[in-house]
């Protein structure tokens, strides 16, 4: 899968911008603020109809302006496929269409073009709660397997009737209750299932991608899930009286997590920034092969955003040596530090461009 050209109009800081992409790596420089991470959200906007830096969508609008637009040329399986992304802020509607086709549901586009994005923002997996280290499962899985997105689309909505319920001032009806924990039981379990299949696989090429930065540490990705001593009728049944104080759903599958380790110890409180970091990228080019794998060999597109930031020369070296390699398909670097960036090049011999980009926009340049 290749982007063949992106164009931006409104998208947070940038008025208007337009270029063809080098169908292996494009290096995009220049200064802190300018638009460089913008550009790379843009592009995982397209493919996850949503932004990887805020939640609410009219916080992507540029300040002034009444809507944004976001449009993408592809190359899918030798075929172009072209995918817009509009926000109107004033009546706060969304818009997908792929080839001036719109989407009956936002959700049908996910994983249809897959993407990895790499950002300082990451450390949220590590410092925030369960609920971001959910989020980055859920969109992971998500990417490659349908059923499972429907799964949890369709449990958080029979939970909030649960919730719903369990808040109303009158008695609850014991029955309705019942026939609500009897799905969400068939739809946890199988959640459940798959994330720990997926969670499996992701630690061992996590430890992989690790020994291939730092040899000498070594970590691991861990599930946590009240499912593993109970199953989920059970937990629900037996804290029912619990929910009814509580006013909410105490027990399930939204309440898992997952733990990372650090030489058998937690990576939060061990491990130094560089180790996060390396740590987080592991995480993610495991994320990376995963995908592929479960898409039949289709590469996502690989988003790096401040790749270098608090790596030392050696573990930056075996970084790019990792990227650079036949497993990786198209990639978007940001950073700073052209000069960086250009040395790593001519000692590859590596294909790409370089763009400079200043308040907003964007032009070819050479070191």
């Amino acid at each position: 899968m290749k982007l063949h050209s992106l164009s931006i109009y409104h998208y947070r800081n940038i008025e208007e911008l337009s270029f063809e992409c080098n169908e292996r790596v494009n290096c995009l420089v220049g200064r802190n603020g300018v638009g460089k991470t913008n550009i790379l959200d843009s592009i995982y906007y397209l493919s996850c109809c949503k932004s990887n830096l805020m939640t609410n969508d009219a916080l992507n609008v540029k300040q002034g302006e009444k809507s944004f637009l976001l449009q993408g040329s592809y190359l899918l399986d030798d075929m172009g496929m072209k995918v817009s992304c509009a926000y109107n802020l004033e009546d706060k509607s969304k818009l997908i269409r792929c080839n001036d086709k719109k989407y009956a549901r936002i959700s049908d586009h996910l994983g249809v073009l897959p993407v990895v994005f790499i950002s300082p923002n990451d450390v949220s997996l590590i410092y925030e709660g369960g609920t971001e280290r959910r989020k980055f499962l859920d969109g992971f899985i998500s990417m490659y397997n349908r059923d499972y997105l429907s799964n949890l689309l369709v449990y958080n909505k029979i939970l909030q009737q649960r919730n719903t319920l369990l808040k109303q001032d009158q008695p609850v009806d014991d029955v309705y209750l019942s026939i609500i924990d009897e799905k969400l039981s068939i739809l946890g379990t199988a959640i459940f299932e798959e994330r720990k299949r997926a969670v499996a696989a992701l630690s061992t090429l996590t430890k992989h991608f690790y020994g291939k930065i730092a040899s000498t540490e070594e970590c691991s990705v861990e599930y946590e899930s009240q499912l593993f001593s109970n199953n989920m009728k059970s937990l629900l049944e037996r804290n029912r009286e619990r929910d009814l104080c509580l006013t909410y759903t105490s027990t399930g599958i939204h309440r898992d997590d997952l733990s990372f380790k650090f030489n058998d110890s937690s990576l939060k409180n061990t491990a130094s920034q560089g180790q996060k970091k390396t740590f987080l990228l592991a995480l993610k080019f495991a994320q990376y092969q995963l995908i592929s794998e479960y898409k039949n060999g289709l590469k996502p597109l690989l988003l790096l955003d401040d790749l270098f930031d608090k790596l030392d020369k050696e573990r930056s070296k075996n970084i790019f040596d990792i990227v650079d390699g036949q497993e990786f398909g198209q990639i978007f670097i940001t950073d700073t530090d052209k000069i960086l960036l250009h040395t790593i090049f001519e000692q590859r011999k590596e294909e790409g461009i370089f763009w400079q980009v200043s308040d907003g926009k964007i032009e070819k340049t050479t070191l």
